[in-house]
């Protein structure tokens, strides 16, 4: 009764991963076209209607489009839309881009904060990943390697050394 709880908590925590980690290409997405003179508003609805490579966070940034096309204010729909969904780093980034404008400040420097924090995430990932893939060839060496190499070099010196000193 227990199991399919936790394989449905599971998949959702991998969705959930996976749309934190395709936030990053959004962010780069949006800080460049702020970089290029468009307003973060105007840039995060165009981003919002791409896809993005995640599902869920396809589907959030879909409702947040929609919500924006009837009115609603961008970057609170987004915030609401991602907190809805389990997504802290774009509620967290939603957050920010709003106070920005509630204080009216230029929010390039806030994006591009953002997309650095994201770059970094990423980086410490793949490092973390790289850091486990020196144990895992060493199980393969050991596992797959070694009973070969004890097979065919190792047991035959040792029976031709047995015969070499008892077969006489």
């Amino acid at each position: 009764a227990v199991a399919p709880s936790v394989i449905v908590e599971r998949r959702a925590a991998a969705r959930r991963r996976e749309a934190e980690r395709a936030t990053g290409a959004v962010v780069e997405r949006i800080e460049a076209l702020v970089a290029a003179g468009r307003p973060a508003e105007s840039a995060l609805a165009s981003v919002a209607r791409r896809t993005t490579g995640s599902p869920l966070l396809d589907r959030v940034l879909g409702q947040v489009a929609e919500r924006y096309a009837l009115g609603a204010p961008l970057f609170r729909a987004l915030g609401s839309a991602a907190e809805a969904e389990g997504l802290p780093g774009v509620a967290g980034f939603a957050a920010t881009l709003e106070r920005a404008r509630d204080l009216g400040r230029g929010s390039l420097l806030l994006i591009r904060e953002a997309r650095d924090e994201r770059r970094n995430a990423e980086r410490t990932r793949a490092i973390e990943a790289a850091s486990g893939v020196e144990g895992r060839l060493m199980l393969v060496l050991v596992l797959c390697y070694l009973p070969a190499l004890f097979l065919l070099v190792v047991i035959p010196l040792f029976i031709g050394l047995l015969d070499g000193l008892f077969g006489r």
